[in-house]
């Protein structure tokens, strides 16, 4: 089994509710647009996240790990580091 070699990208991700933090892992070299645009995946994968309420900006976990539905986002960027 080949092992796919991955970067990890800090992106804020924002729903209809939330605020996610957290990193994204694409593949070595790819932008962050070309995952994002490949037309096979329905959810993405966030590691050590961060998820904030949009009304008040509550914390309101911070799991390690969360998918996060294509459908649910309304907007997604890098951080700056």
């Amino acid at each position: 089994m080949a092992i796919t070699k991955k970067d990890t990208v800090r992106v804020m991700i924002i729903t209809k509710d939330h605020r996610i933090e957290g990193d994204m892992h694409i593949l070595e070299g790819a932008r962050l647009s070309d995952s994002l645009n490949a037309k096979n995946k329905d959810f993405y994968a966030v590691t050590e996240a961060s998820i904030f309420r949009v009304e008040d900006d509550r914390l309101v976990a911070s799991p390690p790990f969360i998918i996060v539905g294509r459908e649910a986002i309304s907007a997604i960027f890098p951080m700056e580091e």
